[in-house]
This record gives C-alpha cells, sequence and structure tokens, in this order.
C-alpha cells in the first residue's frame, strides 16, 4: 500500500512537471550528445546547460557565462517580437548546441573533427564591428545548418594582449552581440520561422539575424526595438555615399553573387535594413513570403521566378520601393516608426 502512495505520488509530480514546462528536456537523452561533443571540443571540455541550450566549452568562463545568458535573452525576445509580428514559432523540442572555443587553435582543431564526423566543416563568419574600428580577423563562429549548432571562438583571443586590454569593452560587446546574431540564426531553423535546407537569399537569412545585434547590451534588442546594429551605421553611408543596391537587384541576386567579395558586405548592411523594413511594416506579406520560399521546389531558380515569388507576396517591386526609400530617409534622418 505503501509503495503504491509513493507511485502515485511520483507520478502526479512528473505530470505537474511537465505541465509547467518544467521536464520538457530527458537528461538521460542528452548524455550521448555531451559525449560526442567533448570528444570533438577535445581535452578540457566541459558542459553548461541553460534552459534551452547545451553549451560545450573550453573558454574563459567569464566569456561562457555571458554567452549563456545572451543566449536565453535572445530566446526570449526572439519569441516575443515574432509573435507580435503574427509570427508563429513553435517551442524548442529539444535543447539546442552551442560551442564555444577560447583559441584559435582549438576552434580549427574543432572544426576538422567536426568534418571528420560529418563530412564538411561548418563554415564561418566575421564578427560584427563597430563602425569605424577595424574587424577581428573572419572565422570566428557560424551557425552550421549542417550540425544545428552554433560554434565560436572568443575574439579576445585573435589579438595582442595591448589591443585586448585597451578594447576589453568593445571586444566584449562584439562577443555578445555575435552570440544574438548566431541565436537567432539557430532559433529561426528551430521554431519554424525558418525551414532547414530551402536556400534562402543571403539578405534575408543574415538580414533577420543581423536585426538581433545591438548598439547596447544593457537593453531589449531585436527588429522592434530602436537598440540597432552597428550595420545601421553602415547603411546610412551607403545612402550617403549613393551606393544603397537596387531594390531588385538586392532581392534577385544569386547565392553566388551575394557572396562575391564586393557584394557580400553590402548584402549583410542591407539585409538588416530590408529585414527590418519588411518585419515592422509588411510582417503579414512577410510571413507569406516564407511560407512561399519553403514550399518552392529545390534547385536552381531562374532569376524571373525569384522576383516572381517576392512580388507575389509584396506586391510590383516598383510600389514597394516608394516605401523602402521612405524607410532609409527616416533611417538617415533618425526618425522611427517603430
Amino acid at each position: 500500500m505503501r509503495n503504491s502512495f509513493k507511485r502515485m505520488v511520483t507520478f502526479i509530480l512528473w505530470a505537474v512537471l511537465v505541465a509547467t514546462g518544467f521536464a520538457v528536456f530527458a537528461e538521460d537523452v542528452n548524455e550521448p550528445l555531451k559525449a560526442m561533443l567533448c570528444k570533438q571540443v577535445g581535452d578540457g571540455c566541459q558542459i553548461r546547460e541553460t534552459s534551452h541550450w547545451l553549451i560545450a566549452h573550453h573558454a574563459d568562463p567569464k566569456w561562457v557565462d555571458a554567452t549563456a545568458k545572451m543566449l536565453e535573452r535572445t530566446h526570449d525576445l526572439f519569441f516575443e517580437q515574432f509573435k507580435k509580428a503574427g509570427f508563429e514559432p513553435q517551442p524548442l523540442g529539444q535543447k539546442l548546441v552551442c560551442v564555444l572555443l577560447g583559441k584559435q587553435e582549438q576552434f580549427v582543431q574543432y572544426l576538422e573533427r567536426v568534418r571528420d564526423s560529418v563530412g564538411q566543416s561548418p563554415p564561418a563568419e566575421p564578427p560584427v564591428a563597430e563602425p569605424g574600428k577595424a574587424k577581428p580577423r573572419a572565422g570566428l563562429g557560424s551557425y552550421s545548418e549542417r550540425t544545428n549548432r552554433i560554434q565560436m571562438c572568443d575574439i579576445r583571443a585573435m589579438l595582442p594582449q595591448p589591443n585586448r586590454t585597451r578594447d576589453t569593452a568593445r571586444l566584449e560587446l562584439e562577443n555578445v552581440a555575435r552570440t544574438a546574431h548566431e541565436a537567432a540564426h539557430q532559433l529561426s531553423f528551430n521554431t519554424g520561422i525558418l525551414q532547414q535546407h530551402v536556400g534562402y537569399p543571403m539578405w534575408l537569412g543574415e538580414g533577420l539575424a543581423a536585426n538581433f545585434e545591438f548598439s547596447d547590451a544593457e537593453k531589449p534588442f531585436g527588429p522592434l526595438t530602436g537598440n540597432l546594429s552597428p550595420r545601421a551605421a553602415r547603411l546610412k553611408q551607403l545612402c550617403a555615399d549613393g551606393k544603397v543596391v537596387p531594390l531588385k537587384q538586392m532581392v534577385t541576386m544569386s547565392p553566388y553573387e551575394a557572396h562575391q567579395p564586393e557584394n557580400k558586405g553590402p548584402t549583410y548592411v542591407q539585409g538588416w535594413g530590408l529585414f527590418r523594413f519588411l518585419f515592422t511594416e509588411r510582417p503579414r506579406q512577410l510571413k507569406q513570403y516564407l511560407a512561399a520560399l519553403a514550399d518552392r521546389p529545390r534547385g536552381p531558380v531562374r532569376r524571373s521566378e525569384v522576383l516572381a515569388t517576392f512580388e507575389a507576396a509584396f506586391g510590383p517591386i516598383d510600389e514597394l520601393d516608394h516605401g523602402w526609400q521612405q524607410f532609409l530617409k527616416r533611417l538617415c534622418s533618425g526618425e522611427s516608426k517603430d
């Protein structure tokens, strides 16, 4: 009788935990993943768990703590703002993975081990730099769609000690802003906002992630806030120099074209602005556009078909361009419709 009562109490407690969301992630499910991560990270690997992430790390504990907090902040702001805009992000079905390494050689070794495991090393993206500041070297972090992981190397490890000491605050801001950028990539593919292996235009994927960068780490951030990415200043400069890529050219640019050195920077910068414009002023049409891209047959697509898909959601591009130009004018003047 006593054993039956204990089993009943245990069952009730478990049901309450599940109902309140405290038992969504089963510990034993993650054990094989933890073992694999530690094997790929190498000696010294530790695992840090947050509500929604497994963080495999061999890095400065303070950076790990800052990253853990920023990942969870990004999760909450991502869900809050996409819901406000009328989207329906789905709750995570499992904990996501983030890998943090404090030294470049460790990061390179990790990428090599991942390449050996899955057949391809995850690509790496350059970090965000403040206007007028030199960027640290590229290849410090990325979200990999193939492995569904974030992997990052401490930006500070790439600079000589004198520079690191002098620019500590700026580098720490870049580290956490980059965390939010990569987390937004990862969340978009794990909440149903974007679908795996669709092949989204670079301006769209990078624009979405860039909208979760910020200039002030203490304030809320995201496309519905005024806490803008440093890319905003670069877009203002493109406007001042008359170098903004025409809207039709931007939205029909092929992946090959977008990755060319002369196009990649403007694509990231204008992608930030264009996604913000559509998310804040055309959210229903943006949702329709994302659904159309997800349903599009896989394989090469002609430029005319790319434009047709875009115009089916947003209307004639010449008409949309009028709103885009007004958005740019407000940005350059410091005005906002948020």
